[in-house]
Formats: structure tokens, sequence, C-alpha cells
């Protein structure tokens, strides 16, 4: 195997999920999602990925039982896929070459070291419905915490009413397609 130095990251994709008829999903997406005209963001988890130099393409993300966890190739979301879970990779406009590979050696540091934070899902949920902020927990992360955290200062996927613990797979999904929009419409995206 290649080392992390002769097999650079040289670019950034990021993967949203969701399992049809799973209970938790159903109350993701109820709490946090369905706010776009077309309900599209209807997304229960997230993580970020990598196209390496070799051509390979592996992802990291954060998991209940396993914190903050990776790589894994990409063949293991397109078999989630398969077995009929929903999947949406959006790859990263202008995240290439050093940036990106700054971002996989941060999420390679963060192996083993970052944990899985349950009690912030309820956390969230008191956000979104009371708006009660969820205190900061930078080591104790959840999936599109981890995300935020990852791409920041390159992508905020924090909006005008979320830091990053606040910061959930729905929200960074309408986010990440408006910053998008104004990429595309060659307005720049707004800087925190």
């Amino acid at each position: 195997m290649k080392s992390k130095k002769h097999n650079p990251a040289i670019s950034v994709w990021l993967f949203w999920t969701a399992r049809i008829r799973s209970p938790l999903t159903w109350l993701i997406v109820r709490v946090t999602g369905r706010r776009l005209p077309d309900k599209s963001d209807a997304w229960a988890h997230m993580g970020v990925g990598f196209t390496m130099a070799d051509g390979r393409e592996i992802y990291f993300e954060c998991l209940y039982h396993d914190g903050f966890a990776g790589p894994k190739p990409r063949e293991k979301l397109q078999a989630f896929w398969v077995a009929g879970g929903r999947l949406k990779i959006h790859r990263i406009p202008g995240l290439t070459g050093y940036a990106a590979h700054r971002i996989y050696l941060t999420c390679s540091e963060w192996v083993g070291k970052k944990g899985y934070f349950a009690w912030q899902l309820a956390m969230m949920w008191a956000f979104e419905r009371l708006g009660i902020r969820v205190p900061p927990s930078p080591d104790r992360l959840v999936c599109s915490e981890a995300a935020a955290r990852l791409l920041w200062p390159h992508l905020d996927l924090r909006d005008e009413h979320r830091d990053f613990d606040e910061v959930n797979p729905n929200s960074a999904y309408r986010r990440f397609l408006e910053i998008s929009s104004q990429r595309a419409s060659g307005h720049v995206a707004r800087q925190v």
C-alpha cells in the first residue's frame, strides 16, 4: 500500500444517505428535513470522501458505535444504495490539491480519537424545535458536525441559524445547494 504522502487526496466529495424504512431516518427527516420545495432534503447521515491520486475513492464518517471512522471504499456506499438505501454524492468544485490532502490527513488523524456524541442528537432536536443552543463539543461529534468542521473554511456548511454543533445532514445539504447555486451564478458564498 502506498503511503499517505505518495498517494495524496486530489479532490473532495460529500455524501448523504438515508435508509428507506428506518425509524431513525424517519425521525431525523421529520425534525430537520423536507424544507425544500422538491422535498429533496430527506437525509439522515452524511460524510466526507476523497479521490486519491491512484484513482481510488474512499470516505470517512462519524457513526454511533464507531465514532469517527474510515477510510472506507466508495464501493461500500454503492452497496448501501443497491441494498435499497438512498445515496447522493456531490463533488466539491475547487477543493483539490493541497487543501484536499490536508482535509484527508485531518480525517486520518481523527480516526479513533473523535467519538460520536449520541446525546447531541437530542440537543439538536431541542435546537430545531425550541431554539435551545447546542453546547460546543469539538471532540464529540455527529456525522454532519464532523463534515462541517472538516470542510471549514473551504466550504461553510453552517447557515445563519446553526453553528458547527447544530449542523444536521439536511441543513448541510440545503447549505451546500445554496453555495453551489451562488457559485454557478457568480455570487460569492457567505464567509464567516
